[in-house]
């Protein structure tokens, strides 16, 4: 679906509010799905939509734990459940601002009050220097180059009036589902293990295991990236520590030419190897012959795992960058800001 599609589609759904510009980016927000982004573009109201939309799940109402969304390439997910979002101030042209309640058992038998505050907004051209640095924003200024970029601001509030000193850990999520293509490679940079760690007992800068053994061709190593087949035809997973991985993700489409692009906080110092910070998914048939609703890839972004004291707040930033360019100036970024080569990755991945 095009992106003025999937606009009509949702608001004949649910409440709907879209952010724009005057550039040709453009994305859509569903307050009552627990605040998501559902899909962007950024060739204006006739261009290509990024993000899945889950239209079985949508129509039938049913989802189960895995597929527990109706899709969308910036999802907050927080247990125990989703929730609808009141929208916290005026709606403007470039922010929406969201917050809803949620009450948790806690340890000690007691219930503990969070508040959910979800702050989306359009990036600023200053915000991409500073996030995806000096190369994004400067390919960018390029007259044949287009692009929408936005951050949600998610944050845990412990705002009980009577709470306990401590409540169950709480950890944000961000989930991203995206369109496949045949043509689609996600790259995930990580810190490669050095000479001085080869003794430690996960020496592996990767999981890559999670559902077996993946067919030839699926998955290829860098020296400092791992290359996903975002194509939706086959289950395929990767899982990145803590420890190894790095701030800024993304995926190429060649034949559409489109670069997305995500960044996240990072906490750091930190040690354990087992902690996943980042999972990358191509999602698809788990056999031969299985039917399934809709292909696709997505990110998942885990903040760390905090008890959250009373007044305090836990608050996960992630950016999304999608760009439409000639294959130039992809060569150029994705090797500023991801740390590889263009043409490597076609070699291993396309032929």
């Amino acid at each position: 679906m095009s992106y003025r599609n999937v606009v009509n589609y949702l608001g004949a759904k649910t409440r709907i509010h879209e952010l724009y510009n005057q550039i040709g980016g453009r994305i859509v927000i569903c307050p009552d799905w627990n605040g998501n982004v559902m899909t962007s573009t950024c060739d204006g109201i006739d261009g290509s939509s990024f993000g899945l939309i889950n239209v079985k799940a949508i129509e039938t109402g049913q989802r189960d734990w895995f597929y527990n969304s109706y899709g969308g390439e910036d999802q907050f997910l927080f247990l125990p459940e989703d929730g609808m979002f009141v929208i916290d101030s005026l709606p403007q042209p470039s922010i929406i601002r969201m917050r809803r309640s949620v009450r948790l058992n806690t340890n000690h038998g007691n219930r503990a009050e969070l508040d959910i505050i979800r702050t989306v907004r359009l990036l600023e051209h200053h915000e991409i220097h500073f996030v995806f640095g000096n190369a994004a924003a400067i390919s960018l200024d390029q007259m044949d180059v287009s692009f929408v970029g936005f951050v949600t601001v998610n944050s845990i509030v412990n705002s009980a009036v009577r709470s306990p000193s401590w409540i169950h850990p709480v950890s944000i999520q961000i989930r991203g589902m995206f369109n496949s293509g045949q043509s689609t490679v996600a790259i995930i940079p990580f810190q490669p293990v050095n000479e001085n760690e080869l003794g430690l007992a996960i020496p592996v800068p990767v999981d890559t295991d999670f559902f077996g053994s993946s067919p030839h061709g699926r998955l290829r190593f860098l020296p400092s990236a791992v290359l996903l087949r975002a194509d939706g035809k086959y289950r395929c997973q990767v899982t990145v520590s803590r420890k190894r991985v790095k701030p800024v993700l993304g995926a190429l489409d060649f034949r559409e030419g489109t670069l997305t692009l995500i960044a996240f906080d990072l906490d750091l110092p930190y040690s354990d190897e087992s902690n996943q910070t980042v999972r990358a998914y191509n999602h698809g048939p788990s056999f031969p012959g299985e039917k399934d609703f809709a292909p696709f890839y997505e990110f998942n972004i885990f903040s760390l795992i905090h008890e959250l004291p009373h007044g305090e707040t836990q608050t996960l930033h992630q950016y999304t960058l999608h760009i439409n360019a000639d294959n130039r100036t992809l060569t150029y970024l994705i090797q500023e800001v991801l740390g590889v080569e263009y043409e490597q990755v076609y070699e291993k991945m396309m032929k």
